[in-house]
């Protein structure tokens, strides 16, 4: 009798699982956000399959409410983002290590967008390419190769209201970002949750000032 009970036990939450995971294709979060097409074709895509950054959804959707338009934005790391920030940027200047991946991408590029590659070399000139820049950018966003360095450069780029967005934030490897930050007086706002493609949730944190583009 036990055996029996156990069987229809297993079975019941077998069939819920399967049920559950055919209902959220249906409806819900995650297909509003786009997920599961983004997950199916791997790339950081909306519902509508256009290209959004990689990072967590509570993040893109506070950005997407907050962010004011003609902003100027400097990204290391360069893919979907890069054509979301066009969108709603002024100026976008990106900083991109894989030659194979710059070419690919060069060609769709707006003309608001100026794009550089620059060879990987930690604590070389990729993450130097932001010292051109002094009281520019009004977002900078990490998202490449040698964050640590690359938010340590990033600061004089900013301008006065200009806020950083490092994402991937909860990674041991960027504590010392995090630490340097907080010791430049930054405040921070963290957004954990589910992303583009992923199946595990992660971190994207927000850096700002008092004075901020994101009046925060």
């Amino acid at each position: 009798m036990m055996q029996i009970f156990k069987e229809i036990i297993n079975n019941f939450w077998g069939r819920t699982k399967l049920y559950s995971l055919f209902s959220l294709r249906n409806k819900g979060y995650l297909l509003e956000m786009g997920w599961f097409e983004s997950r199916k074709k791997g790339m950081p895509i909306n519902a509508e399959g256009n290209p959004i950054p990689w990072i967590t959804y509570p993040c893109l959707k506070f950005l997407e409410d907050r962010l004011p338009s003609g902003i100027s934005v400097f990204e290391y790391g360069t893919g979907g983002s890069t054509l979301w920030w066009a969108d709603r940027a002024e100026k976008v200047v990106t900083c991109e290590h894989d030659s194979v991946w710059y070419d690919r991408l060069s060609a769709s590029l707006p003309a608001n967008v100026k794009s550089n590659l620059v060879a990987l070399e930690y604590g070389g000139d990729y993450c130097k390419k932001v010292l051109e820049y002094v009281d520019c950018f009004d977002v900078i966003f990490i998202d490449g190769r040698d964050r640590v360095n690359c938010v340590k450069n990033s600061l004089s780029a900013l301008s006065r209201d200009g806020v950083l967005i490092l994402d991937n934030s909860d990674v041991s490897e960027y504590e010392e970002a995090l630490t340097f930050l907080a010791e430049k007086g930054f405040k921070r706002i963290d957004f954990p949750g589910p992303g583009p493609i992923n199946i595990h949730p992660w971190r994207t944190s927000i850096f700002y000032n008092n004075d901020n583009v994101l009046g925060l």
